[in-house]
């Protein structure tokens, strides 16, 4: 087949690239619109040293995705603002990434029978993908499955492969496993943008008349003005305050207005980005942050109290800030170890370079008193969405903060309460470059692995081995059971569901003890209530 452009990649293939390829419309352009007959091609996208659209057809190996690329050039301008800026998924929060998240939630679950909410779950499912699947431009043509999608202050590319309608059952693609790489936002923007102006620009050359490729081109390159408006809308979406284009534009206008009392210097504080492009906000925003990981519906009280912390918290910028020798970005994906894993793992070195000589001893970890020596400021913030359980804010030059939400059950005691305050401590510590901003509400929709990995790390913080292993020497009984395990948990003032699955990963009981001891004791709580 007749090669017209081969584009270079651009970008590095150990990261993120991106490569096109035009070639002569083995059909003639029969059967298809003169300017998608111009777009004949093939492309080939990088992630981590792997290529996602390398597949067989028929037995034989195929390097590229080969269809009309014109609607994949249009989907990618038209999507650019939501595709590297929105983070919450839609409907439900069900995966670590965004690709698994999409197959689990397509259907909407079986306890929703309302036929409106029903619709609205698939309509809300069926926008998200539109503006970050891949597939979603394919337009008949085999292309892997790719969703991108903006994760805090990266961008992620995940995938896997679920064999569509009118894929062939000779082609299959090599990424069949799910995975996912989150990247730095410019390592996907400036290569993405490098290929798709070059693309649209050829186009031009070949078609100088058609008003499609004209609108194509004035697109792409308005993708690089600088200029308050698009800073606007990716900012809109970053925030990400509702479910598609136009809900999203009216949260982050209710937002501005909402802080609208605070002074102007107090609200460019709250909305200032760092190290953003015209591309792409590649750095931080505590607005955009904060809001990102929370209920779509937050009302105008949560919002003011958010603000309020964050200011509050950047005016003392003559406190030392420990936490920042401390902290480091701890990325997560599918090259490294489980989320737990890696919680248990930072955990460890944590207690061990930090907390060891302070509290030996002692028969438990005082949290509040480590943080107060961390310079960790604690406050009681009640939220209106008792899903919340906690908030990390920090920043350049300002005093870290935890803030835990007493209307969340989960911190009706003081065990739940602890367990929040070593989980937030573990986002300023790890989810954050040294001195970059972060603010991170823990819920339903905060992104799943640093919530798990949050978990594992104040699970160990809060039970580190030796005091576990003093806990369990000093028992009367044999640990696999409900009064051990609850005598253990006192001993460590950790709660009891916590303490036991804890005991288990270290194993101190089995799997099997540790669904005995769960079902016993909720026979009993239920046996209470009757």
């Amino acid at each position: 087949m007749a090669i017209h452009l081969d584009m270079p990649l651009a970008g590095d293939k150990d990261t993120f690239a991106f490569k096109l390829t035009f070639m002569e419309d083995p059909d003639h352009g029969q059967g298809a619109d003169p300017d998608d007959a111009l777009s004949w091609g093939a492309f080939q996208l990088w992630v981590k040293g792997r290529n996602l659209c390398a597949h067989e057809e028929q037995g034989e190996s195929v390097e590229s995705a080969h269809w009309y690329l014109l609607p994949l050039l249009e989907w990618f301008v038209r999507n650019w603002a939501p595709l590297l800026h929105e983070e919450r998924l839609p409907c439900d929060n069900a995966g670590d990434a965004g690709w698994d998240s999409l197959q689990e939630t397509w259907l909407p679950p079986r306890y929703i029978r309302d036929e409106k909410r029903v619709v609205s779950w698939e309509e809300k499912w069926y926008d998200w993908r539109t503006r970050h699947a891949i597939h979603a431009a394919s337009e008949g043509g085999i292309f892997p499955d790719v969703v991108i999608r903006r994760v805090r202050d990266t961008v992620e590319l995940s995938w896997g492969y679920v064999r569509g309608a009118g894929i062939p059952d000779h082609v299959k693609f090599a990424a069949t496993q799910p995975g996912y790489v989150r990247l730095k936002p410019k390592e996907v923007a400036e290569p993405l943008y490098a290929v798709l102006l070059g693309a649209a620009e050829h186009l031009g050359n070949r078609a100088p008349s058609s008003t499609r490729i004209k609108r194509l081109i004035s697109a792409t390159r308005e993708l690089k003005l600088s200029n308050a408006q698009r800073q606007d809308s990716m900012m809109m979406w970053l925030a990400g305050l509702g479910e598609n284009e136009e809900t999203v534009c009216q949260g982050w206008n209710n937002l501005k207005r909402w802080i609208g009392d605070f002074s102007q210097e107090e609200q460019g504080r709250l909305l200032e980005t760092t190290g953003s492009s015209p591309l792409v906000i590649e750095g931080s925003c505590h607005a955009g942050l904060m809001y990102g990981s929370v209920s779509p519906d937050i009302n105008e009280q949560d919002v003011l109290r958010l603000a309020a912390a964050i200011l509050k918290l950047d005016a003392q910028q003559d406190e030392i800030d420990p936490v920042v020798s401390m902290c480091r970005n701890e990325p997560i994906d599918d090259s490294n170890a489980a989320p737990w894993e890696q919680g248990y793992d930072l955990a460890e070195e944590v207690f061990e370079d930090h907390i060891q000589d302070s509290f030996f001893g002692m028969d438990c970890v005082d949290i509040e008193h480590m943080l107060g020596e961390w310079n960790v400021e604690v406050i009681e913030m009640p939220w209106s969405d008792e899903s919340i359980r906690g908030v990390s804010i920090a920043g350049p030059q300002h005093r870290p903060g935890v803030a835990w939400n007493p209307r969340n059950p989960m911190n009706a005691s003081l065990q739940g309460r602890r367990f929040t305050l070593a989980h937030e401590l573990c986002h300023l510590l790890f989810d954050r470059d040294v001195g970059q901003r972060l603010a991170v509400a823990s819920g339903p929709w905060a992104p799943r692995d640093i919530e798990k990995r949050a978990n594992a790390f104040a699970a160990m913080l809060l039970m580190p081995w030796h005091l576990v292993r003093n806990a369990v020497a000093q028992l009367d009984e044999p640990l696999a059971t409900e009064t051990a395990v609850a005598n253990v948990s006192r001993k460590l003032q950790t709660g009891f569901s916590a303490t036991l699955h804890h005991l288990k990963n270290l194993q101190y009981i089995t799997d099997f003890e540790r669904e005995r001891i769960e079902e016993e004791r909720q026979s009993r709580l239920d046996a209470m209530e009757e």
